[in-house]
């Protein structure tokens, strides 16, 4: 393979990956020998003399490709792979032997060595190996943001951008067994928004716009936001997880998230209802995360006047031993703290 194709197809490998290559061997004629071939290559090659010398240079930077000599004083190829792994560096290692040399093949591949390659051979055998470990770890990383991004699309939700329904029970359990541990109080806000007149990209946008105003309103890198899965067509529900927060702050900040969804309402009406539960703290642990949002909803549901919907929701707050406004005492629709009242 001559030297000008190889340059031609790392242009397209290194696009996402940096050309560097860092050369490990105590032998300063075999280094030079092999620096001066890869550098004719057009990559840029660095150099260490023995593997403690390679660790310094990788502090600096991230090396794709080491190839690394396995006899060396101070610290051998052996050892250097098992540095490199140990600290979770990704990088492609091909360990360079002597023709007539015996190795522990098993032992270098236990240590990391991704690949073999005898020393003196020809141009087109070496630059073979390095197309292989670049194209290797180019898909490797590819594999890894595939890995990542579904990850992402498994706990945020694309029209929204909150956390989904799923990462919102997760999370919530994590949360609740905090609380726990420290006895500390932990609420929720359920917010339901009714978007009438508004076609299915509007609903999108304003449950985005909604999402991000929420955020806003509540505590940067304590409260957040998750969407709740819908119950009717032209709505969009979510819940506001307040670690430290009682079941006396709900009202107020029901009154501070209503203000807030308000300001987005333009042309279009936006209906809003709000859900408050709260953990009771001096209870046993075990609360379960479904519990607290299902007696939430319960709440929302419920008109703030005394009937079978009140009824409903104070029997699932007993059940589950989640706090709501109404336990200690029946509310009336002109005292229920969580009603959006006409004109408001």
């Amino acid at each position: 393979m001559k030297a000008d194709a190889v340059a031609t197809r790392m242009s397209v490998l290194t696009r996402a990956l940096p050309s560097r290559i860092l050369l490990v061997d105590d032998n300063e004629f075999e280094l030079e020998r092999m620096a001066s071939r890869l550098a004719t290559a057009g990559f840029d090659v660095h150099q260490a003399c023995n593997g403690a010398e390679a660790l310094r240079l990788l502090e600096q930077c991230w090396y794709p490709l080491i190839i690394t000599d396995w006899q060396m004083p101070v610290m051998d190829g052996l050892a250097l792979c098992e540095a490199v792994r140990a600290r979770g560096v990704d990088s492609y290692i091909i360990m360079l032997m002597t023709r007539d040399a015996t190795a522990d093949y098993q032992r270098g591949y236990a240590a990391g060595v991704d690949d073999y390659l005898a020393k003196h051979v020809s141009d087109a055998e070496i630059f073979s190996r390095i197309n292989t470990a670049f194209n290797t770890l180019a898909l490797r990383r590819s594999l890894q943001d595939a890995r990542a991004a579904l990850d992402r699309a498994d706990t945020i939700d694309a029209e929204s951008g909150a956390y989904t329904a799923t990462e919102l029970n997760r999370r919530l359990q994590s949360e609740l067994c905090r609380a726990e541990r420290y006895d500390r109080p932990l609420s929720m806000v359920t917010v339901g928004v009714e978007l009438s007149g508004t076609d299915r990209q509007r609903r999108i946008e304003l449950a985005r716009e909604i999402a991000r105003t929420l955020e806003n309103v509540v505590r940067a890198h304590i409260d957040w936001v998750a969407r709740l899965p819908p119950r009717a067509e032209t709505g969009v529900s979510f819940a506001v997880v307040l670690p430290e927060a009682s079941i006396s702050d709900g009202p107020a900040i029901k009154g501070r998230l209503m203000n807030a969804a308000a300001r987005i309402n333009g042309e279009h009406a936006v209906a809003l209802t709000f859900g408050l539960a709260a953990r009771e703290r001096g209870r046993e642990s075990g609360l379960e995360a479904s519990a607290m949002i299902d007696v939430a909803e319960h709440c929302r549901a419920c008109n703030g006047r005394v009937g079978s919907a009140q009824l409903e929701a104070v029997r699932h707050s007993v059940a589950c031993g989640v706090g709501i406004a109404c336990r200690q005492g029946y509310a009336v629709a002109s005292d229920c703290p969580l009603r959006v009242r006409e004109g408001q």
